[in-house]
């Protein structure tokens, strides 16, 4: 890098109206590979995604560098340096109880970051984010039309020939949670798009319904997978969408009669899926639902694990090493993770990690609120914005009650999301695609 390079820290309304477009395949195209390729848990998926990520963020920065322009930042990125700085720091010094572990999780981590930083120096124009919005309602079509598929006809195999039937396998994922995490990621982008304004003279109604197919295949997709945390963070993300959206559905003529149409159309298309099976699921989670209580003892195993290693953890990437010795129960089953992603990071990074984690909730809680105070401003670009607001508070909820930071493809469509939610400024009028 020149010595005349210098980060610039923009500020969330600034604007970066150059952009390399190669970056927007070069951050894409790995990242639905991750989510196709059985979400990318397994190393021969996830390592040449990384791998991609990593060279398209080495290119971008010698291009920029070599042209003299300052590089783009973003305040969040400094939690998010200071907790990849703690884990290496955990593995360099051994100061973990598993090195090896904690490598993965730190290549894992740096792939974020790339995506992160790829992301965000790729959508900050309007029509690099509404191009966004359309990939992502086509992604969420294809994955929700190839889960309801695979549910009927492959028996436990994914893509019909990978068999998982070991697990609970839903579309590309093993795990039917992961599936719906995935979902929980793309609904609200997807109903966002529904709405935008179309091209050509194609009727309101018409282009709604066509579009509208597309969550209503995604929601059938989430009730197919018996996932109660899915299907309750999808009911989370609706109440807070309306929320966020309130003002605009007032000030529209029809606003509020185009919501509860829409809103009955969805739950009217869901009854073509069988909600027998979710629906006892749900009557059991009480206080003797064997799922339930075992993922409290967990957690508090989790947190006794915290007390003993308070400031830096036993190590990123360490839990399913050091639990056993921590366990309370023994189910014959082996948990690799906590089901609650900040709780197992606590244990892991300790006071300090969580600290870069308060860093990170607290300058996208403060990013959200400015986009979304921004009421004189109106468009498509905002709408995309604030539904992927509305899309990483969903999956942090979701993380809440389970390890979805866990599958790599998820993850790296949360910082895609997260960056292209700071990346372009919500007062710039746009028009609309």
């Amino acid at each position: 890098m020149s010595a005349g390079a210098a980060v610039r820290l923009a500020r969330p309304g600034g604007i970066e109206r150059r952009r390399p477009t190669w970056t927007y395949w070069a951050v894409l195209v790995p990242t639905f590979a991750a989510v196709v390729g059985f979400g990318g848990v397994y190393s021969y998926v996830w390592a040449p995604v990384d791998v991609a990520l990593f060279v398209a963020l080495i290119t971008y920065l010698w291009k920029r560098s070599s042209s003299g322009r300052p590089l783009i930042g973003h305040p969040i990125m400094l939690p998010m340096a200071g907790f990849g700085l703690l884990v290496a720091v955990q593995w360099k010094w051994h100061l973990s109880a598993y090195p090896g572990a904690t490598l993965t999780e730190l290549v894992q981590l740096a792939g974020c970051g790339a995506a992160f930083y790829l992301s965000l120096v790729t959508f900050r124009t309007a029509s690099s984010l509404l191009r966004l919005g359309h990939w992502l309602w086509l992604f969420c079509g294809a994955l929700a039309t190839e889960a309801v598929l695979q549910q009927f006809g492959a028996n436990g195999y994914i893509y019909w020939f990978h068999n998982a039937s070991y697990a609970t396998p839903v579309g590309p994922f093993v795990y039917h949670n992961f599936y719906a995490g995935c979902m929980d990621l793309l609904m609200p982008i997807a109903v966002v798009f529904v709405v935008r304004k179309g091209r050509g003279g194609e009727p309101v109604w018409a282009l709604w319904l066509r579009r509208g197919l597309v969550p209503a295949l995604a929601l059938i997709s989430v009730v197919i997978s018996q996932s109660r945390g899915g299907l309750l963070v999808m009911l989370i993300e609706a109440i807070l969408g309306v929320v966020v959206f309130w003002p605009d559905l007032r000030r529209r003529r029809g606003g509020r009669l185009g919501l509860m149409a829409g809103a009955a159309g969805l739950l009217a298309f869901s009854l073509l899926a069988n909600w027998g099976p979710v629906n006892r699921r749900f009557a059991g989670w009480d206080s003797h639902d064997a799922s339930t209580i075992e993922r409290l003892a967990v957690d508090q195993s989790t947190l006794h694990i915290f007390r003993d290693h308070v400031w830096l953890g036993t190590g990123f990437g360490t839990f399913a090493s050091i639990y056993p010795a921590y366990q309370t129960f023994d189910s014959g089953l082996m948990f690799q993770n906590a089901h609650n992603d900040f709780l197992q990071t606590l244990a892991e990074t300790g006071t300090a990690g969580m600290i870069c984690v308060l860093g990170f909730l607290g300058i996208w809680a403060w990013a959200f609120w400015r986009c979304w105070s921004r009421h004189e401003h109106h468009g498509p670009v905002r709408n995309t914005q604030l539904a992927a607001f509305v899309a990483t508070a969903g999956f942090l909820v979701h993380s809440y009650g389970d390890f979805q930071f866990h599958a790599p493809g998820n993850a790296l469509l949360f910082f895609i999301l997260a960056a292209a939610a700071f990346a372009v400024p919500a007062r710039v009028q746009h028009k609309s695609a």
